[in-house]
């Protein structure tokens, strides 16, 4: 690691960011800590009262390879400062006021006010135990601390679903969508906060990522969040094919569930709770599906309001017994919804949600689909040979490489697999989710017409 203190005048700065030599929001940069630009203008006004902004720490990557190959062209990325940076580009850009004026309305000349640089070459590891310490302090939290880390492939999943970055190239999932107001500043569509505020996004999608991997509510707090990311860096990485595609299937149901929900919008607690029942039903069958996300909201909500509200009477002298204690039921899903950290209470508190749900999952929209979806080809063809080698639709000739197996029920609306029969290839295509039996009807009745 090798470091240089030097200073450059605050326009200076603001030409290397609008320039692009200059990358004020890198990958690991934490989002901002609030909204508007109030914080801006109290830097622009500590700048031009001669305080000073502090110091700003970069990171040098001009002879950087590796980071080249990221970052084409970025002579240098901020480590700690890069509010600061934007601030004084946005205030160059006449984008907010400072008492009142604009900087083309004010007589300065951003030459004569200097920033203090702490500039360092190092590697990618060291800018992160570098932020790290510098925040040592000040009020970073563990998450913002995390994913800070810009080459865990785990950070990066996760970054990739919940914002857009030009150096990934990705489009964030549609749970996490943004758009801005009329003031310019920048909204969330589903949640109740300000865009990832706190890494909380990042929280959420880490959350869904350990839980399928783990097959459920398995205890998944920050501190497994951490030694997934260790344990990666040892050759163990969690985020595969199929555990990315269950995390996706999450959050597409998640939006699924808001979309019901508007014009109200996600919070902490709602989603917590939404996020438990998910993967309790995915501890049930790893194949369920959300077949009726109104008749699912409807059944969510009125365990919710039960169990955790403050309208109904039904729980409020209702006890369970956990851990060889007594508690008041609303209280302990209160506190437990959002104890990610703990899999076996939020199990526990799943339960009390199933018990209101109760035993028939399609009275609340969801569907459980057999974990097999078809037989393999000797088992069809040992089903044929039973069938006298007859499609079990037009009873006609039907040999083994013109079959399917047809579900009676189709899969997606949770058919059992034995509950079918091998058929032709053709009626599969033209039956969709038809029975065998209505689909048999159909035929007749077309034959009939003629």
């Amino acid at each position: 690691m090798k470091v240089v203190y030097s200073q450059k005048s605050a326009f200076e700065i603001i030409q290397l960011a609008i320039t692009g030599k200059l990358n004020s929001d890198p990958i690991g940069q934490r989002p901002p800590t609030s909204q508007g630009y109030s914080k801006s203008e109290e830097i622009i006004k500590s700048l031009l009262s001669g305080v000073g902004v502090g110091m700003v720490t970069l990171r040098d990557i001009s002879e950087d390879e590796e980071m080249q190959k990221i970052y084409p062209g970025v002579h240098y990325l901020v480590i700690d400062g890069g509010h600061r940076i934007r601030a004084l580009v946005k205030f160059y850009q006449n984008k907010f006021a400072v008492n009142k004026k604009k900087f083309k309305e004010l007589n300065v000349d951003l030459n004569n006010f200097d920033v203090a640089l702490d500039i360092t070459t190092c590697t990618s590891q060291e800018a992160i135990e570098k932020f790290r310490n510098l925040n040592q302090t000040t009020p970073v939290n563990p998450m913002e601390m995390l994913m800070c880390d810009d080459q865990s492939e785990i950070c990066r999943a996760v970054r990739s679903l919940t914002r857009y970055y030009a150096e990934y190239k990705n489009e964030a999932h549609e749970l996490f969508e943004t758009a801005f107001d009329k003031h310019g500043v920048e909204k969330s569509k589903f949640f109740d906060m300000a865009p990832n505020h706190r890494r909380k996004w990042d929280e959420y999608v880490f959350l869904a990522l350990i839980k399928s991997h783990g097959g459920g509510n398995v205890s998944a707090g920050i501190p497994t969040f951490y030694d997934a990311v260790d344990q990666e860096y040892k050759g163990n990485n969690i985020v595969t094919k199929t555990v990315l595609k269950n995390v996706e299937r999450f959050l597409d149901d998640a939006a699924g569930f808001a979309y019901e929900r508007k014009p109200y919008k996600l919070n902490t607690d709602i989603f917590a709770a939404f996020q438990l029942v998910w993967f309790a039903l995915y501890e049930k069958n790893k194949n369920f599906k959300i077949d009726d996300f109104n008749r699912f909201y409807e059944g969510f909500m009125s365990c919710y309001s039960l169990l955790t509200g403050n309208v109904d009477t039904t729980y409020n002298n209702k006890t369970i017994k956990y851990g060889g204690e007594t508690h008041m039921i609303k209280e302990f899903v209160r506190k437990n919804i959002t104890n990610f950290s703990n899999g076996d209470l939020q199990k526990e508190v799943a339960k009390l949600f199933y018990i209101e749900l109760g035993d028939d999952p399609e009275a609340y929209g969801v569907i459980f689909r057999d974990t097999k979806r078809s037989l393999t080809t000797s088992e069809r063809e040992e089903k044929l040979a039973l069938q006298g080698f007859k499609c079990a639709i037009d009873g006609e000739p039907l040999r083994l490489e013109d079959s399917v197996w047809g579900h009676d029920t189709a899969w997606a609306q949770g058919g059992e697999l034995m509950d079918g029969a091998v058929i032709r290839k053709t009626h599969n295509r033209d039956m969709g989710t038809t029975t065998l039996d209505e689909y048999r009807l159909i035929l007749e009745m077309r034959k009939s017409k003629k």
